[in-house]
């Protein structure tokens, strides 16, 4: 069953995931006290970007997945 389209075309959801507007997988997200926001890709162990603001975490994320 395929998911129904997120609201953002990058969404950072509750459970930590990170998902396109199409519903799709692609990592993970975490925040650090509050104040600086991660994304580490799917397959990978390393964090790849950190930002203190979310909004410009999903910009980074939305370049990045963009660039694939």
């Amino acid at each position: 069953m395929k998911q129904p389209k997120m609201q953002f075309e990058i969404n950072l959801m509750d459970d930590g995931s990170v998902l396109t507007a199409d519903g799709e997988y692609l990592g993970t997200w975490s925040d650090i006290n509050d104040a600086i926001y991660t994304f580490t890709p799917d397959g990978s162990e390393e964090e790849l970007f950190a930002h203190s603001f979310v909004w410009g975490l999903c910009e980074q994320i939305k370049e990045w997945q963009s660039s694939k």
